[in-house]
């Protein structure tokens, strides 16, 4: 007498997960800080002022007061680009039971607007965009970030010259010259490691209790001269 096994059984229903695992990265850490503001044209503008440079400032007692030259603000300008993500889904996939979504519709939206900002993100620090103008064959295109910064510090680039701590460290303080409150560092994936091994410096301690952060300060400096 042989046995009944599902290998003969006929009918069995699938066992299919109800999760759909998104394994692409779609992390827009850029966009997240980015504040939100309305524009009415395709072109806005904004304006950019500094001070003087820091300088002696001495006078004698009771002299008469010396008019500064003052300087206008630079007008920065800059275009609005339009993105789109086009799909169709028929009524029948949206009607029909299906695993990991209720809806065709609301599962294929959800992945294009990930995918808007993940090109807005591109746009912004994955590459070096210029502004186009645009035309009614020529799509508008707005400047990236990189474009807009106006110093020549190589911070590593260059695909032969690699990033080290000292050239972040000089960019840091160059964009703070130039008139930047650098609180983040941005980085591509790839030089992550570099950065996770400027812990590993030579003469460089780090606690566990400092958990991801790595601070770079000095408390003691000693200067030993020896004599021979």
């Amino acid at each position: 007498m042989s046995t009944y096994t599902t290998y003969n059984q006929v009918g069995k229903k699938e066992d299919v997960s109800d999760i759909i695992t998104n394994i692409s990265p779609f992390a827009t850490p850029c966009i997240a800080m980015f504040k939100d503001e309305k524009v009415s044209a395709r072109t806005f503008s904004f304006l950019e002022d500094s001070l003087a440079d820091s300088a002696v400032n001495a006078v004698v007692e009771g002299a008469d007061a010396s008019m500064a030259t003052l300087t206008d603000a630079t007008e920065r300008t800059n275009n609005t680009q339009i993105m789109s993500k086009a799909f169709q889904v028929s009524a029948t996939a949206d009607a029909v039971a299906t695993y990991g979504r209720a809806k065709e519709t609301a599962h294929q939206l959800a992945k294009k607007l990930k995918e808007i900002k993940k090109d807005f993100e591109r746009a912004m620090v994955g590459v070096e965009q210029a502004a186009v103008a645009g035309n009614a064959s020529t799509a508008r295109k707005m400047t990236s970030i990189l474009n807009q910064i106006s110093t020549g510090i190589d911070a590593g680039s260059n695909a032969t010259d690699a990033l080290t701590e000292s050239k972040l460290l000089l960019a840091g303080q160059t964009a703070y010259d130039n008139g930047s409150d650098v609180d983040t560092f941005m980085i591509k994936p790839a030089d992550a490691q570099i950065v996770a091994g400027f812990s590993a410096a030579s003469g460089r301690n780090r606690e566990i209790s400092q958990g991801k952060t790595l601070v770079n300060a000095i408390d003691l400096y000693v200067d030993v001269t020896s004599v021979h």
